[in-house]
């Protein structure tokens, strides 16, 4: 019997549930204007003229072309839109607080059919299917339409693609159009491959950025420009040519060299650098304060060096390892063409001065933390954290920490009611951002870290026992990059006293 009941309930919750989303879905409908028809979406069809196994990856043309379907219509749940309902109730005049708050949680604005533009959805996948290299396409669409509801229907008729044939480079004796032609070899353009204008596009950044690291500091992916011959061919198929554009400056088409590097390790606004110690070391010029950091350490964590091509990856690297020595906020290295007269040598090579400004993080710091302690055990009591920061501490990029802790605990509401607990601790870091004893050379992607801690624990619960520990350890971290990060502790030793303790308890 009992079960029989439990059925029917089930039944009728359903049921309820039915006619709640039922009403939902009918009284959406009354609450559209005379003059306007809810947009309910669209369908996209793709149709294959000829060839359609020719074609690649047409599910990504197909998902690219419906991306471009806009607006979204209203969100539907088993059909209904309870969330265009929502808002339409807490239109009224008087909608009540539960209408506002599940407007405010889940409700939607209405998308009318007057805030679609058929045409220019068929422009832009059309332009999108040129870009592809579906040259010659139709897109057609229908509009199914009741009375407050309308829905399009999109027809795409896709020709055979064209393929390219062959990929060459305009040549002359230019240095530039030389280093182009030896990165060609490393491109992902191929034989076959159908015209894709983002492939292009990807082309001429990794043209550019092969260029940026040869020296090429004028440069820009704008000078290049890609021209598609179809005239030898009949069949779809089309010959590419990668050339120069003419009004590219000449400036742009030479390497340029490191004619000097200017290191501001302590870098101010106002700062004076005339009145600042400058020391050379490597051929790199450091102006600072000499009680700031000590330059012999800094230069080996710079990569540039004096009659060094540019490179910007490297330039990239030098400010990445200089920010991760942990002394840092940001590293910012400027590059200076040198004067007009002296600007390229008898071996068409540009010369530029860099400038980096180190901006020092706070050397000092002290930071303290009040804590409200309260175990499961019933142990409840305050507890206070001070740590000490000294960043710099011998000059060298070394960062030390102190941290000392200390909580006190009562037991409450338990048959051992009154007992009380002390921790304290007391914990040394030093992090040296060099592998000791290796030198930091050996690492260009990041700046490896040398860690060594020593630190003493207490514990005591009063009646019971007390527990010391002492521990320390060298360990070494290394991030070979954003994926993989290596941490490694060669050494590691913990020392545990635990004895008996014969104290009366401490009451406050």
């Amino acid at each position: 019997m009992n079960k029989s009941l439990k059925n029917n309930a089930i039944v009728r919750a359903v049921f309820l549930v039915m006619f709640f989303f039922t009403c939902f879905s009918c009284s959406v409908s009354k609450f559209v204007p005379e003059n306007e028809k809810l947009y309910t979406g669209a369908e996209l069809n793709l149709q294959i003229t000829d060839d359609p196994d020719s074609i690649q990856n047409i599910g990504e043309t197909r998902l690219e072309l419906k991306s471009l379907l806009k607006p979204k219509p209203n969100a539907t749940f088993l059909g209904m839109r309870s969330s265009l309902y929502f808002h339409y109730k807490a239109q009224r005049e008087k909608p009540g607080f539960m209408y506002k708050w599940l407007n405010k949680k889940f409700g939607e604005e209405p998308v009318y059919f007057s805030q679609v533009n058929p045409e220019r959805m068929k422009d832009l996948m059309l332009n999108r299917l040129d870009n592809k290299g579906f040259f010659y396409s139709s897109v057609q669409h229908d509009i199914d339409s009741t009375n407050q509801f309308v829905s399009l229907r999109y027809e795409a008729e896709l020709p055979k693609p064209y393929s390219m044939e062959t990929y060459t480079l305009k040549k002359d004796s230019s240095k530039i159009v030389n280093a182009i032609q030896k990165n060609l070899v490393n491109t992902s353009i191929k034989r076959g491959n159908h015209f894709d204008l983002d492939l292009l596009k990807s082309e001429r950044k990794r043209i550019d950025k092969d260029l940026k690291n040869r020296g090429y500091y004028n440069f820009n992916a704008d000078f290049l420009i890609f021209e598609a011959d179809t005239n030898q061919y009949t069949n779809r198929k089309f010959d590419l040519l990668l050339r120069l554009k003419k009004e590219v400056p000449e400036k742009a088409k030479i390497p340029y060299a490191i004619n000097s590097i200017t290191v501001y390790p302590n870098n101010t606004v106002t700062e004076d650098s005339l009145a600042l110690e400058q020391k050379v070391i490597k051929e790199i010029t450091f102006v600072q304060d000499s009680a700031f950091f000590k330059t012999e350490r800094l230069a080996s964590y710079i990569l540039l060096e004096k009659g060094q091509l540019y490179n910007a990856e490297t330039s990239r690297l030098t400010s990445n390892r200089l920010t991760a020595i942990g002394s840092y906020k940001y590293a910012n290295i400027q590059y200076r063409e040198t004067a007009a007269d002296s600007l390229v040598n008898k071996d068409s090579t540009g010369l530029l001065d860099v400038d980096i400004f180190l901006s020092p993080v706070s050397k000092k710091s002290i930071r303290a933390e009040v804590q409200a302690i309260s175990q499961s055990n019933g142990f409840t009591g305050p507890g206070i954290a001070l740590t000490y920061s000294n960043r710099n501490v011998f000059r060298r990029g070394e960062t030390f920490n102190i941290r000392g802790e200390f909580s006190y605990g009562i037991q409450l509401g338990a048959e051992t009611a009154g007992l009380n607990s002390i921790v304290g601790g007391l914990n040394a870091e030093l992090v040296i951002p060099t592998f000791v004893p290796f030198s930091p050379d050996q690492f260009k992607h990041s700046v490896p870290k040398t860690t060594i801690s020593l630190g003493t624990d207490f514990f005591n619960r009063s009646q019971l026992y007390t527990l010391t520990s002492i521990n320390t350890s060298l360990g070494y971290a290394l991030k070979a990059n954003r994926f993989v990060y290596h941490d490694l502790k060669p050494i590691s030793i913990n020392y545990t006293n635990l004895s008996k303790r014969y104290w009366s308890r401490i009451h406050f």
